[in-house]
C-alpha cells in the first residue's frame, strides 16, 4: 500500500492538482536537501533520492509532477541544459593535457570500452535495437564530479588515485554529455541509415547555432559592454536564448548547441569567467535538486522490478565488475600502477546527477513519440539502477575496500594557512612535521608564493575563497585537516570562514578576529584564534627584525607561561594540532606533556625604538626650528642619516598634516633609506611651542624614524605611542623625565 493512501491529506490532494505547487516544492526542498548533504558530506544524489521516492508517488505523495503536464518536459530539458552549459563552462583543455596517462586513457579508451560495452550487454539481455543499446551505453559514461568529490573526501585514497579518480570525474561529464547527445539524436531519427540526414542537420545546426553562441557571449564580455553587476544575469540569459533559438530551429537539438556555447566562453576564458561560473555553480546547484525531486517523483517501483525480471541485474554485475574492470585494465596498462591501486579504481565509478538528469529527459521525449525506438521506462530504469548500485554499494564500502588494500590515507590532518605572509610563512615552518604535519599557504599575492615555494613551503598562488582550488591540486589533494584565515582583513577573514566551513566541520575552521571586533561569537562561522595579537602584518614586522620569536613549551599541570609577553597559538598533543582561542583558555585546553607553541612578543614597539633613541630637552620659537633640532640630533646619533633629507620630509609631512596628537604632544614621524630599525626621541621643549590654528601648545614631541619598507612596525609605534599618552600620569613623568630610562621605566611600568 502507498503511504499516501494511507495517510490522505489536503495537502497531498493539492499536489495533485497543482502545478505551481509541484513546482514550488521540488525547489524548496531540493535546495534544503542539497545543503543537508553537504552539512553531512554525503554525495548529493543519495539525499535527493531517497527524498524523491519519500515525496513521489511511492511515498507520501506530496509531489506530483505529472501535475505540470506538458511542461515538465520544457522545465526538464531547459534545466538539463543549463547544467550542462554550466559543465561546459569548466572543461579546461589546458588541464588535460597535463593529466596522467591513465587519466587520458579513461578519457578516451575508457569511454569507449564503457560506452560499447554497456550497450552490447543492453543489446543481448533487454533484446533491444542496437541503436537504443547504444544510447543506453551512453548515459552511464558519465562517473559524476558531484559524487565522487565528497566521496573522496570521505575514504581519503591515496593522493595519486584520488587524482585520477576526480580529474576523471571532472573531464569526462563533457565526453559522455556529447556521446548521449549524439546517441539520442540517433535514435530520434529512427536509427537508421535513412535518418542520416536529418541527424546530421540536427547535430550541425545545434553545433553552429553552439559555435555562434558562445563566441558572440565572449565576444560581448571581451568588448566589457555588459556592465561587472549584471555579467551573471547576461550569461544566463543567453544560455537560455540559445537553447530557445536552436529548439525552434530544430527540436532536441538545443542540449547540443548549449553544450558547445557553454564550451567555447570556458575556452576563451573572458576576464569575468569566475564570476560566471560561481554563479552558474549555485544556479544549477538549485536546478539539480529541483530536477531529481521531480523525476525521482515519477519511478514507480513497478518499473524496476520489471527491469530485474528482465535480466538487468546481470547488466548490473557486467557494468560494475566486468566493464569497469576492463576499462582500467586497458586504460592503465604500462603504467606504474600496482594490482592493489587497479583493483580500487575498478571499484570506484558512481554514476551521478548528470546521467541521471538526461535519461528522465531523453525518456520524457521518447514517450512524446507516437512510436519510440525503445523503451523510455527501461531507460529510466537501467539508469537509476546503475546510479543507485555504484553510489550505494560502492559507495558505502569503497573506504573499506581501500583500507583492507592498504591505500588509505590517515585522516585528513594537514592546515590550511590562508596569507602567506612573513608571519604566516613562519608560522607554516613552526608547525610542519615531515610525515606527520603538512602545511600548504595560500594567497593571491604572487610575490608571497615564491617567497614561501623559495622556503620549501608547499604553497598555492589562489583565492582562498576558491577552497575546491585546494582539492583540484595534486600534491595537497584531500589532506586539508583544518583551516586558518590569517589575513589582516577582519572581514575577509570572516568570509573565508564560512566558506571552508562548506568543506569542514565548523569545529575545524580558523580566523584571525581581535577580541574588540564587532562581530560576536554567535555570528561567526568557525572559531576565532589569536584575538590578542596585533595585525598579522604586524606580527610579521616584529618577527623579521627579531622582536617577537616561536618558543616551544612543554606544558605541565599547574604551570604557567613564563613572565612577559607571551602568546600561546597551538597545542601539539601527539600528531593533533589545536589553535588556541585566546591566551585565557590555554589552562582551560592544555595537558600534562603537551607542546604549547607560544609566540613570544619582547618589549612593545615603542620601548624597542626608544632604547635606540634618547631623551633631549629643546628651545624653539616655531616649529621649522623644532624640526632643525630634531634632524640635526639624528644624524648626530646615526651618521648614515642625511640632515638635509629629514628636514625636507619633515617640512613636506607638516605642510601636508601636522602630526599633533593633542595634550601637548607632537609625533613628527619620518621613513629613512639608509636606516636598518627603528629609533624614537622624546624631545621634551623646555618653554613650550604656541601653534598657529591650534587650541594648545606642544609640551613634549616623539620623534620616530623608521626604515623605508617598515610600513607595519612605524604604524605599530605610533599607536604604541598614542595608547601610552593617554595616560595623564605618564604624560607627566614624561614631561619631568631627566634621562631616557626615566621614560622606558615609566612606560614599562
Amino acid at each position: 500500500m502507498h503511504l499516501n493512501t494511507a495517510f490522505p491529506s489536503f495537502l497531498a490532494m493539492a499536489t495533485t492538482q497543482n502545478a505551481l505547487w509541484a513546482l514550488c516544492l521540488a525547489v524548496g526542498a531540493g535546495c534544503l536537501l542539497t545543503v543537508l548533504s553537504r552539512r553531512l558530506h554525503l554525495p548529493t544524489i543519495v539525499l535527493l533520492l531517497a527524498g524523491g521516492f519519500a515525496l513521489g508517488s511511492e511515498g507520501f505523495g506530496w509531489l506530483d509532477p505529472d501535475a505540470l503536464g506538458d511542461l515538465l518536459p520544457m522545465i526538464v530539458s531547459l534545466a538539463v541544459g543549463l547544467i550542462l552549459f554550466e559543465g561546459g563552462l569548466t572543461l579546461d583543455i589546458k588541464e588535460f593535457k597535463r593529466t596522467s596517462t591513465v587519466i587520458k586513457r579513461l578519457l578516451t579508451v575508457g569511454v569507449l570500452i564503457t560506452w560499447l560495452g554497456a550497450g552490447l550487454t543492453a543489446y543481448v539481455v533487454f533484446d533491444t535495437s542496437p541503436a537504443f543499446a547504444l544510447l543506453m551505453g551512453s548515459l552511464i559514461i558519465v562517473t559524476g564530479p558531484t559524487v565522487i568529490v565528497p566521496l573522496l573526501k570521505r575514504i581519503r585514497v591515496q593522493a595519486k588515485l584520488g587524482s585520477i579518480l576526480h580529474w576523471e570525474g571532472v573531464l569526462i561529464d563533457t565526453i559522455g554529455v556529447f556521446t548521449a547527445i549524439l546517441c539520442f539524436e540517433w535514435v530520434v531519427e529512427g536509427g537508421s541509415a535513412v535518418a542520416l540526414p536529418n541527424f546530421l542537420i540536427r547535430v550541425v545546426s545545434g553545433a553552429a547555432i553552439g559555435c555562434i553562441g558562445g563566441y558572440f557571449i565572449y565576444w560581448v564580455m571581451r568588448k566589457n559592454w555588459v556592465p561587472d553587476n549584471i555579467v551573471n544575469a547576461f550569461a544566463l540569459a543567453s544560455a537560455m536564448l540559445i537553447f530557445g533559438a536552436t529548439e525552434i530551429i530544430k527540436p532536441e537539438a538545443g542540449l547540443l548547441s548549449v553544450t558547445i556555447a557553454g564550451l567555447i566562453v570556458g575556452i576563451k576564458k573572458p576576464r569575468q569567467l569566475r564570476e560566471i561560473k560561481a554563479f552558474k555553480a549555485e544556479i544549477v546547484d538549485l536546478l539539480i535538486g529541483m530536477l531529481f525531486l521531480l523525476l525521482v517523483a515519477r519511478l514507480e517501483l513497478e518499473q524496476f522490478i520489471d527491469f530485474f525480471e528482465m535480466g538487468g541485474g546481470w547488466v548490473l554485475f557486467s557494468v560494475i565488475l566486468l566493464i569497469r574492470p576492463i576499462s582500467i585494465a586497458v586504460s592503465s596498462w604500462g603504467t606504474p600502477l600496482n594490482i592493489r591501486e587497479k583493483m580500487l579504481l575498478s571499484w570506484v565509478a558512481p554514476r551521478g546527477v548528470v546521467a541521471a538528469s538526461m535519461a528522465s529527459l531523453f525518456a520524457l521525449s521518447l514517450h512524446a513519440k507516437e512510436d519510440p525506438i525503445g523503451d523510455p521506462a527501461l531507460l529510466e530504469s537501467f539508469v537509476y539502477s546503475v546510479i543507485c548500485a555504484t553510489v550505494l554499494i560502492q559507495g558505502l564500502s569503497a573506504g573499506m575496500f581501500a583500507k583492507v588494500l592498504r591505500l588509505q590515507r590517515p585522516a585528513p590532518n594537514d592546515w590550511v594557512i590562508i596569507g602567506a605572509h612573513y608571519f604566516g610563512r613562519e608560522l607554516a615552518k613552526k608547525l610542519m612535521r615531515q610525515d606527520e604535519q603538512q602545511v600548504m599557504l595560500l594567497d593571491t599575492n604572487a610575490r608571497n608564493i615564491t617567497l614561501a615555494q623559495k622556503e620549501g613551503l608547499p604553497a598555492m598562488h589562489c583565492d582562498g575563497m576558491e577552497a575546491e582550488k585546494l582539492y583540484e591540486n595534486e600534491q595537497a589533494l584531500f589532506g586539508a585537516g583544518y583551516v586558518l584565515a590569517l589575513t589582516d582583513n577582519i572581514e575577509l577573514n570572516q568570509l573565508l570562514m564560512q566558506r571552508w566551513a562548506e568543506e569542514l566541520d565548523n569545529e575545524k575552521v580558523f580566523g584571525w578576529i581581535p577580541l574588540d571586533a564587532p562581530t560576536s561569537e554567535d555570528q561567526l562561522t568557525g572559531q576565532s584564534v589569536f584575538g590578542d595579537l596585533s595585525r598579522p602584518a604586524v606580527i610579521g614586522s616584529e618577527l623579521m627584525q627579531n622582536e617577537s620569536s616561536f618558543e616551544v613549551v612543554e606544558w605541565e599541570e599547574g604551570m604557567s607561561l613564563p613572565s612577559g609577553d607571551w602568546h600561546p597559538l597551538f597545542i601539539r598533543r601527539g600528531k593533533q594540532l589545536r589553535a588556541i582561542p585566546h591566551d585565557s583558555m590555554l589552562k582551560e585546553l592544555a595537558k600534562d606533556q603537551d607542546e604549547v607553541i607560544c609566540l613570544r612578543r619582547y618589549e612593545g614597539f615603542l620601548l624597542r625604538a626608544l632604547q635606540s633613541g634618547g631623551l633631549l630637552t629643546v628651545e624653539c620659537s616655531n616649529l621649522d626650528d623644532l624640526y632643525k633640532q630634531l634632524a640635526s640630533v639624528a644624524v648626530k646619533h646615526i651618521e648614515a642619516l642625511s640632515e638635509e633629507q629629514i628636514l625636507e620630509d619633515l617640512r613636506d609631512q607638516g605642510r601636508v598634516s601636522p602630526a599633533f596628537l593633542g595634550h601637548g604632544i607632537a609625533i613628527p614621524h619620518v621613513y629613512c633609506d639608509d636606516l636598518d630599525y627603528r629609533v624614537c626621541f622624546v624631545a621634551q621643549l623646555s618653554e613650550g611651542l604656541e601653534i598657529t590654528g591650534q587650541t594648545e601648545g606642544i609640551d613634549f614631541a616623539f620623534f620616530l624614524l623608521s626604515p623605508v619598507g617598515d610600513s607595519d612596525g612605524h604604524l605599530a609605534t605610533l599607536a604604541d605611542i598614542a595608547k601610552t599618552c593617554r595616560s595623564d600620569r605618564l604624560r607627566k613623568q614624561i614631561k619631568t623625565a631627566e634621562k631616557v630610562e626615566d621614560v622606558i621605566t615609566a612606560i614599562s611600568a
